[in-house]
């Protein structure tokens, strides 16, 4: 992987594509723009990150993406040598997927495929309560996340929600609890109600594709805390 270790603002130039080669245009805090950089390390796939200052986005990425979010995947069409793109985690992730078949994320079963994109879809239930915690840790916000986070708990049976490994699912949801442990005010299965949930962070944060590109803790916790101060510091070290 390569790296523009500086967000990107409204005053910069868009860097020059290769052709070859992924571009991920990503913020580097973002649970979504997780979810695509542990599927590009589950399949030790290269590419180069672009990070954007979502506060201040350059008017160039507006153009190819006027959402204005991340992740963006893009490339050059190795034929008609077109610049394409895909938005969206869950759509890059599923594309990333079919297209570089070495260690398949997604079940063969297109029964258990349909059931755990059910959970990855439902899982916004999750995070929309995990931003209530992020933006004040009180007892009713931690309580209705600890509740929506029980579904999860009683759904996983095995070391993993895809069996002995990690599969699609455990990446797509993994990015919240990463963000999770670093909440001041908040412990997962603080009151002894999610112990399934608790070991399989321990096993997940052990995983090669979770540390391969994680952020330090302590980084986390600062942006967080420039966050809830109103002035996030996207470069914060």
């Amino acid at each position: 992987m390569t790296s523009n270790p500086k967000h990107l603002k409204a005053d910069s130039e868009c860097p020059p594509l290769k052709e070859n080669q992924l571009r991920l245009y990503s913020m580097r805090f973002c649970p979504f723009v997780r979810r695509a950089k542990l599927v590009l390390a589950a399949k030790n796939i290269d590419f180069e990150e672009v990070r954007i200052n979502l506060g201040d986005q350059p008017d160039w990425y507006l153009k190819k993406n006027p959402a204005g979010e991340v992740p963006l995947l893009e490339w050059i069409d190795k034929d008609s040598k077109e610049i394409r793109s895909i938005p969206e985690s869950l759509v890059i992730c599923d594309y990333l997927d079919e297209l570089y078949p070495q260690n398949r994320l997604h079940p063969t079963d297109p029964y258990l495929k349909a059931r755990h994109q059910i959970l990855t879809s439902r899982f916004s239930n999750v995070y929309s309560e995990f931003y209530k915690v992020f933006g004040e840790s009180n007892a009713k916000n931690i309580e209705e996340l600890n509740q929506s986070l029980s579904v999860y708990e009683q759904l996983l049976q095995n070391k993993f929600f895809g069996g002995t490994k990690p599969a699609m699912i455990d990446y797509m949801i993994w990015p919240w609890f990463e963000l999770m442990s670093n909440l001041t005010g908040y412990v997962l299965n603080a009151d002894g109600k999610l112990p399934k949930l608790a070991a399989w962070v321990k096993v997940m944060d052990a995983d090669e594709a979770v540390r391969k590109h994680r952020v330090p803790d302590e980084t986390i916790k600062k942006f967080i805390a420039s966050r809830r101060a109103g002035k996030p510091d996207f470069d914060v070290e």
